[in-house]
């Protein structure tokens, strides 16, 4: 399979209709689904032990029915690797990536060199939308744990996650290229450019975009970061951008990720409760990533979750060929779905000045793992026990400890030598 050029992508993507951008992913994984269930031994059999025949998913309404949800344990804990591709044979398989681990198991996705190409184009895609990269030759440093590799045709530099190697390489090339792309997990940014000023590299200099992922981060921590990289004004970014995106290693790298626009709504929803509110509904403990995601690409849905306004996040995969296709997925999170339409009236209603994404796109809510603590007062979340003043701080991590039946909340930090 092959993708049309990044500009024509764009260009359908600025003007489809959305709802039909939602037919055609419902479309594309009830035919994957059905490809999936007649190839994929391991599947075979849990269609088979939950009584589905998959003849009878005839339509969504009945996809979402009858398909069992999945997770780490009835998939990857179940059954040998082997058992959950493709003709239960990993032929052909040329890139293996694993998740995080960060539940105590691991889950893993494998990809062909040519489904490496499109993941590729697709991050090339949002990249595209967001810094003009084909105009603006770019180099990208990527600070993830080693092994973990950003697909994309540009420039890449794998740094891992040791600052002096990632600043030597700033220091080496970054006056090379026109822009600066840095990958990486919050907490390991904020050290590389507090690191960096004491080194001598002057951010602000560099037209320097920071993407982060593999956890999420407070406002504060992005008010934060575009100061140390020279961004005015982090409410309406323009030429940089700190931004966030999300994937998994079982499902893709980059199934979720912010635009200028999404930054802009989510700025405003921090401090306006009212826009918070309408957004998110009520119960919202604190504001969670705005993202924009390709329903072609990946059917998302929003489980109903008790006491929840939104619900837990499930993943099915659309593409026909995927060596390793996952269903309904659960990762872990909380999401609330807001659809381009819905989003489009909220706006209207309650921040009438805000511009709508140019790409006609659904939206997800993504307010973390569900895996929060529970107390008396309700959940709390890692997320909600970030919010510090991170000027002072060299680094910040969010804890939550449910042991002898309390809670506990704080930050891990180390202050700045002064």
């Amino acid at each position: 399979m092959s993708l049309p050029p990044i500009a024509d992508i764009l260009e359908f993507l600025k003007s489809a209709d959305p709802e039909m951008l939602e037919l055609m992913g419902e479309a594309a994984v009830l035919e994957a689904f059905r490809s999936a269930a007649a190839e994929v031994p391991a599947y075979t059999a849990l269609l088979s032990q939950r009584g589905v025949d998959p003849a009878a998913v005839v339509d969504i309404d009945a996809f979402r029915r009858l398909v069992p949800l999945t997770d780490k344990t009835n998939t990857f804990i179940a059954h040998p690797i082997h058992q959950l591709c493709r003709g239960g044979s990993l032929k052909g398989i040329k890139s293996i990536v694993p998740s995080s681990g960060h539940s105590g198991t691991f889950a893993f996705s494998v990809d062909t060199a040519e489904g490496a190409e499109l993941a590729a184009k697709g991050a090339d895609l949002a990249f595209e939308y967001v810094l003009g990269i084909s105009e603006r030759p770019t180099l990208v440093v990527n600070c993830y744990p080693m092994g973990l590799q950003v697909p994309t045709s540009m420039a890449v530099a794998n740094a891992g996650v040791n600052a002096d190697v990632a600043i030597a390489i700033v220091k080496s090339f970054a006056r090379y290229f026109d822009q600066l792309i840095i990958v990486s997990q919050p907490l390991f940014v904020k050290k590389l450019l507090e690191d960096g000023l004491e080194q001598g590299v002057d951010w602000k200099r560099l037209r320097a975009t920071v993407v982060a992922g593999g956890e999420g981060f407070v406002e504060s921590w992005r008010t934060y970061i575009s100061g140390l990289l020279g961004i005015e004004d982090p409410d309406n970014p323009t030429i940089q951008f700190v931004a966030s995106s999300m994937g998994a290693g079982e499902l893709g790298l980059n199934l979720f990720h912010e635009v200028p626009e999404t930054i802009r709504i989510i700025r405003r929803a921090y401090r306006d409760p009212a826009l918070r509110q309408a957004l998110f509904g009520d119960g919202a403990s604190h504001t969670p990533h705005f993202f924009v995601y390709y329903p072609m690409r990946s059917f998302i849905e929003e489980i109903p979750a008790a006491g929840w306004p939104g619900g837990d996040l499930a993943v099915s995969h659309t593409a026909m060929d995927l060596p390793l296709p996952l269903f309904r997925y659960r990762t872990g999170d909380l999401v609330r779905l807001i659809p381009y339409r819905r989003l489009e009236e909220i706006l209207a209603r309650s921040a009438p000045d805000l511009p709508m994404p140019g790409l006609r796109l659904p939206c997800a809510a993504v307010f973390g793992r569900r895996d929060g603590l529970e107390v008396a007062a309700g959940r709390v979340s890692v997320e909600a026990v970030t919010r510090a003043d991170m000027r002072s701080l060299r680094h910040g991590r969010g804890i939550l400890d449910g042991a002898s039946g309390g809670a506990r909340g704080g930050l891990e930090q180390r202050r700045v030598a002064s």
